[in-house]
């Protein structure tokens, strides 16, 4: 969801969050948690939030753009998902969620070897202990660079993410994670010309599009974002593309 929708969705949960339901809000946005949660904290949003600063979630589900919506069930299963433009103010959204909400619930049982993982130092050392048991999976690597930025071993995960690149120069996933780490280092240029990299490997990504922009323009985005201002972007980057 996007942030204009963090107080609908707030009034949607506090409707609705008896009945046997949470919204986890998700934030992808490589300059993390503390940009993120000025918007959660003046939305008085009070359903759990989390940031994905790797940009893993369009890695792993293939979607360009934001807002997107999914409805998991009690057994992990998505029962429904709207790409792009998955809004607390369209009825049929709200309506197409409150189906399912109203459908009998199915019985919960526990997925054979699924744990939660409680801590980031336990999921280093998962990560840690996957790459042991396969070393040569790239997936595998990004994932263990990842968690070591997260537990703020920057010089490590800057050494992973360099080291993927340099097995598959065209990762988008390891130049998006290379720079969170440049960010976090406060290497900001560096960190600009991993996200063009990416942005120029996956041109029609604009969710790695816009963490450029954010980060060159952030009065444009922060505290609020500027709608006009970005279509006149993108109505330039078009006309130099002609």
């Amino acid at each position: 969801m996007c942030r204009e929708e963090l107080p609908v969705w707030q009034k949607f949960y506090e409707k609705h969050h008896q009945e046997n339901f949470e919204i986890l809000s998700i934030s992808m946005d490589t300059q993390g948690a503390e940009v993120a949660r000025r918007f959660t904290e003046a939305a008085g949003v009070t359903y759990p939030s989390a940031v994905d600063r790797a940009q893993g979630l369009w890695d792993l589900y293939g979607f360009p753009v934001v807002p997107n919506g999914f409805f998991v069930d009690e057994q992990g299963i998505i029962r429904y998902a709207k790409i792009g433009g998955f809004d607390a103010r369209n009825p049929a959204d709200v309506a197409a969620i409150e189906r399912l909400l109203a459908a009998p619930s199915m019985p919960q049982t526990t997925q054979p070897g699924f744990e939660y993982t409680r801590s980031i130092e336990e999921a280093l050392h998962r990560a840690e202990e996957a790459v042991k048991g396969d070393p040569e999976n790239l997936d595998l690597r990004l994932t263990l660079a990842e968690r070591r930025v997260e537990a703020k071993q920057d010089a490590e995960g800057l050494r992973d993410f360099q080291s993927a690149l340099e097995k598959d120069p065209k990762s988008t996933r390891a130049l998006v994670g290379l720079a969170t780490t440049y960010l976090d280092l406060g290497q900001k240029e560096k960190a600009l010309s991993a996200l063009r990299r990416a942005s120029a490997l996956d041109p029609g990504n604009w969710i790695i599009h816009k963490q450029v922009w954010a980060i060159e323009h952030p009065e444009q985005f922060y505290p609020a974002i500027n709608s006009k201002w970005q279509e006149q972007q993108l109505q330039q980057e078009k006309g130099k593309k002609k």
